[in-house]
């Protein structure tokens, strides 16, 4: 541990003297990670100034200036000192300006590092003491590139040529619109926003619509609360001709109040398509544990980009279409289902209740969406192989090039295709290998109803396969989620035996694979050196590789 630190520190040492390293996007590629910046370390390392306290509460405060695409608010953060303070790190991107920091009625000093502001406080904070401290600021937030994969704010036109405007920050960060301690890790117990509008557009935001106030100036302030633990990133604005739809959700004869809000002049087929989220809701109740966020609400807001799962505040910008949405012609949805209401509302369960401890962990949200995916077919029509056919739809996508998780404490934000289409194929192998559906269904069940609002590793999940298999499955997560290699199973057969062993695998890997010897399935137990089983001539035998995510590699 001390010679792996030790490096730590001196390729950070580097980074600080290199004044020309550039701040890259904390995303990751297809075929590389990034580079360790100055910016991402102080983002993604819980350094003595972040981790001495806890954010409690944001108040959120934003005026909005449509026409000059700019924004000028105040935060209030309320935390406990988990230590004495004089000195604690917030983060704000660099291209916004502060005005000024108060704590108790008074400016207090601070300096700035790439996005990291060092609040220095101009008496000590004890530990265990609740404290609050404001930061204004100004300037033009960062405009989304290519929403929400590049996120920022897209600021647009509807069909009718009026403002229509979103932010979609995930990877980026909170802090590229508001000051906050942004890590994935730091959730506060509840936030108000209060955001400032021209008159005539509504604002919609997580959570509960407080109140709406018609201020002096043409302009409107529109108040909303949650009153749960929210990712920093999922903290949203859109801002337009809203109108709300109105739904309940009926659940043990209680009735939960759905306030959809689109574009006015798509009231009508808002309506009649959206329903098909309580169907949704209904599904992932089923296998995942109940819908965690009924005090703050649920509804689908309209976008002007393809969507995003803001708690309690689902963006949708799929165009009211199952066969031809912006998404349709890239996910096979059998026609059942639209494939951005179940991709961005079952983040619901999958990031937004249980949460990666670090983004290099994120195939829990992303890999496991997906892979929920396939059992909603498998559940909608009963049938396993309609699960398959989906996965196997998206199996070209993967492309082996860069591990499923990567670094820690690098804000490393893993959002490439592999995390999601891959991550899918691995849970779909790790259910093969157990070859136990009820265990697998409970392992799954029990992950999200026990770690529901709280923060997880892949470990913890394959400490939880463990718990419920009594059998140690590292040796998987080493091969699938560390290294980007896949399995292939080398093989041939004579007119009287089958051989076969792994190639491309760690020393360790000891997975057992499915074959169907003339149409009856028998497992195998593969390792790096040939082994074999009598067969008769001619036998037929098929590699389960539709319930493996391995390569077949057939020598003779």
């Amino acid at each position: 541990m001390k010679k792996k630190f030790s490096i730590l520190i001196l390729i950070v040492l580097f980074i600080a003297c290199n004044a020309n390293v550039a701040n890259l996007r904390p995303h990751g590629s297809q075929t590389d990670t990034p580079e360790l910046t100055r910016n991402n370390y102080l983002m993604g390392f819980l350094n003595e100034y972040r981790s001495s306290y806890d954010v409690t509460y944001y108040d959120i405060n934003i005026d909005f200036n449509i026409e000059e695409k700019s924004i000028d608010g105040f935060v209030t953060i309320k935390a406990m000192a988990l230590n004495d303070i004089d000195t604690l790190q917030v983060d704000l991107v660099k291209n916004l300006n502060i005005k000024k920091i108060i704590y108790k009625d008074s400016p207090i000093e601070y300096s700035r590092e790439e996005d990291a502001i060092m609040v220095v406080f101009n008496q000590t904070i004890d530990k265990d003491t609740l404290f609050d401290f404001t930061v204004h600021y100004n300037g033009i937030p960062q405009s989304a590139d290519n929403p929400p994969w590049a996120g920022g704010f897209t600021w647009s036109k509807d069909k009718n040529d009026r403002d229509w405007v979103a932010v979609s920050c995930e990877g980026e960060g909170a802090r590229i619109w508001w000051p906050n301690k942004d890590h994935i890790s730091e959730e506060p117990d509840s936030v108000r926003m209060a955001f400032t509008v021209p008159s005539g557009l509504m604002s919609v935001a997580n959570g509960q619509l407080r109140s709406v106030v018609e201020k002096d100036d043409n302009k409107t302030t529109y108040e909303w609360f949650v009153s749960n633990p929210i990712n920093n990133y999922n903290i949203s604005v859109q801002i337009g001709n809203y109108v709300a739809v109105q739904d309940t959700f009926i659940k043990e004869n209680k009735t939960h109040y759905m306030n959809h809000y689109v574009l006015d002049y798509n009231k009508e087929i808002a309506q009649n398509y959206f329903p098909q989220s309580k169907e949704v809701i209904r599904f992932y109740e089923k296998y995942f544990g109940d819908y965690q966020w009924w005090d703050d609400g649920y509804k689908l807001i309209e976008a002007p980009y393809l969507g995003m799962e803001h708690q309690s505040a689902v963006t949708y910008g799929n165009g009211f279409s199952i066969y031809n949405g912006v998404r349709s012609d890239s996910w096979a949805m059998y026609g059942v289902i639209d494939p951005l209401i179940i991709h961005e509302s079952g983040h619901e369960w999958f990031g937004n209740s249980v949460t990666a401890i670090d983004p290099t962990h994120i195939w829990i949200h992303e890999g496991l969406q997906v892979y929920s995916e396939a059992l909603y077919f498998e559940d909608k029509f009963n049938s396993y192989a309609v699960s398959v056919d989906y996965l196997k739809s998206i199996k070209s996508r993967i492309q082996n090039k860069i591990s499923i998780v990567g670094p820690e404490d690098e804000n490393y934000w893993a959002l490439n295709g592999d995390t999601y289409m891959k991550g899918a194929w691995v849970m779909h192998t790790l259910r093969s290998a157990i070859n136990d559906d009820p265990i697998w269904f409970a392992i799954l069940k029990e992950f999200m109803v026990e770690n529901a609002k709280s923060h997880v590793s892949t470990e913890d999940f394959f400490d939880k396969v463990k718990e419920k298999t009594g059998t140690d499955y590292s040796y998987f997560s080493e091969q699938y989620f560390y290294t980007p290699n896949q399995p292939e199973l080398e093989y041939y057969q004579t007119d009287s035996s089958f051989y076969y062993k792994w190639n491309n695998v760690n020393a360790n890997f000891i997975m057992p694979m499915g074959l169907l010897v003339n149409g009856a399935e028998k497992r195998v137990l593969p390792d790096q050196e040939f082994q074999s089983f009598e067969i008769r001539q001619h036998s037929k035998i098929e590699v389960m590789d539709w319930k493996f995510y391995i390569k077949k590699n057939k020598t003779r």
